[in-house]
């Protein structure tokens, strides 16, 4: 640990303390446990990334305001990119879901999260357009193997003018990485409180269907369509959404991400020797491909699966 966090710690008064790393994912932010007894704390240092801490702190406040858990400050040095957090604990929700219950318990809570942070008034943020959607997703042109960057190109016209039409309907925040890994249970909690949030320091302003689509397509924890379909028509319930709407929504959204993130996880693996995403590059391909069942795609999904090569056959 470097001398400016060891400085920051003392300053808290938690010199001293038993520190534990904690696996991140594909940030360059570090995490620390700190234990003390019987007491713990998280410890962020954000390191080269210094401009994510005055975004942290500020979404942190706004979603605490909103009556959600994010984690409470108890301690700041911005200048050094070291934060003091409250420990919501050791064990995502990602570890629990593989029990039906259990993940029928965690789709409920976020159900109620998004929700509350639609009708919550946003903070500003800044709201891509539909072309920055698209530009993120070239990450896929050069590094998925086999990629066909002509063909992806035919498919991005198709995504840019949905996306367009979409966007012009309104934008709300999302948190972005709106998944099970980032999603703490706290059994003690009620309400929208019952699940801690983590990673949201890249929040922005989209169209309200972007976290529902992160959460139900989460390449680390499979929602079986079936299971992605009810959920979908639940939240159209609850939003007021119309369901054929937001269906389309679900699926041009899914798209993009899906495709950008095959990109970012084949990225990691060469870039970074981060290989451990690899073997979930299936599921968010399936996923990808799912959305372009929907109407909308139905003039280039050929297009795409002739230019995106699947897993198995992937040069």
């Amino acid at each position: 640990m470097h001398d400016a966090a060891t400085s920051f710690l003392k300053s808290q008064c938690w010199a001293g303390a038993r520190i534990q790393p904690i696996a991140s994912d594909l940030s360059q932010r570090s995490y620390f446990r700190l234990s003390r007894n019987g007491e713990t704390a998280i410890l962020m240092d954000a390191g080269n990334d210094r401009a994510s801490v005055p975004r942290f702190l500020k979404m942190t406040a706004w979603l605490r305001q909103a009556g959600l858990s994010a984690p409470e400050i108890l301690g700041a040095d911005v200048d050094n990119a070291l934060l003091l957090l409250e420990d919501l604990g050791p064990v995502p929700a990602s570890e629990r879901m593989s029990d039906p219950n259990a993940q029928a318990e965690v789709l409920d809570a976020c159900i109620e999260i998004l929700l509350a942070i639609r009708s919550a008034p946003p903070p500003p943020l800044h709201c891509p357009g539909a072309e920055r959607f698209c530009e993120w997703t070239r990450v896929a042109d050069e590094h998925y193997p086999g990629a066909d960057s002509g063909a992806l190109d035919e498919f991005r016209v198709v995504l840019k003018d949905i996306l367009s039409s979409l966007l012009a309907d309104g934008c709300t925040v999302s948190l972005r990485d709106f998944h099970a890994d980032n999603l703490m249970p706290l059994p003690n909690r009620k309400g929208t409180a019952r699940l801690g949030v983590l990673d949201y320091q890249d929040a922005f302003l989209t169209h309200p269907v972007y976290d529902l689509v992160s959460l139900l397509t989460d390449a680390r924890v499979e929602v079986p369509p079936a299971l992605r379909a009810r959920y979908i028509e639940r939240y159209a319930s609850s939003s007021g959404d119309g369901l054929a709407a937001l269906r389309t929504a679900f699926a041009a959204f899914s798209a993009q991400r899906n495709l950008r993130i095959l990109g970012i996880f084949h990225r990691a693996a060469r870039d970074l020797g981060k290989t451990h995403h690899l073997p979930k590059v299936p599921r968010v391909y399936r996923c990808l491909m799912e959305a372009t069942e929907h109407e909308v795609f139905r003039d280039v999904r050929g297009i795409l699966s002739a230019g995106l090569p699947a897993p198995e056959t992937a040069a």
